[in-house]
């Protein structure tokens, strides 16, 4: 039974913090020349990519996020700088497999906090499933325009999720 102020409010109990939000955005556009399977994890952002990371920088500059997770890819890297420098902190790297390490890791070490996470079609559906979201999603591997925001519920259910374009 829920406690109760004078004044006649319940006092509720709260469930244990977890993350604020998580951003998850591909990354941006490698260069248009290359075909799918030509693409490395070396390959860097074309110039449409760099401006569209460029543009996310400005859209999230001012959303609080107090970290950053990248894969090893540089494409992905690329895709955070603009927002990482602007922001005055350091990209973190996982391993692109690795979706459980990487949402352990944002769980314990970013509680109450608003990540970002830059990936890639192939991995961001995993993330989401990882993150408690109970559809499925898929990304069009030729779309390095998705932009989702994960807002964990904690015991409370599922998380709140909304998918976005930038």
């Amino acid at each position: 039974m829920a406690a109760v102020l004078a004044a006649g409010v319940p006092i509720i109990p709260l469930p244990a913090r977890t993350q604020e939000a998580i951003i998850i955005v591909r990354h941006s556009d490698p260069p248009p020349m290359l075909r799918l399977d030509e693409i490395r994890d070396d390959t860097p952002l074309s110039e449409s990519g760099q401006q569209r990371a460029m543009m996310l920088a400005g859209r999230l500059k001012d959303s609080g996020i107090s970290a950053i997770y990248t894969s090893e890819a540089l494409r992905t890297a690329q895709t955070a700088q603009p927002l990482a420098k602007s922001l005055g902190i350091q990209s973190q790297v996982h391993l692109g497999d690795d979706v459980d390490g990487l949402v352990k890791r944002i769980r314990s070490e970013h509680q109450g906090k608003r990540v970002l996470v830059v990936g890639h079609w192939s991995t961001i559906p995993a993330i989401l499933k990882a993150l408690g979201h109970p559809k499925d999603v898929a990304i069009e591997r030729s779309a390095y325009d998705n932009l989702f925001i994960v807002v964990p519920q904690g015991e409370q259910g599922p998380p709140t999720v909304v998918h976005l374009h930038y």
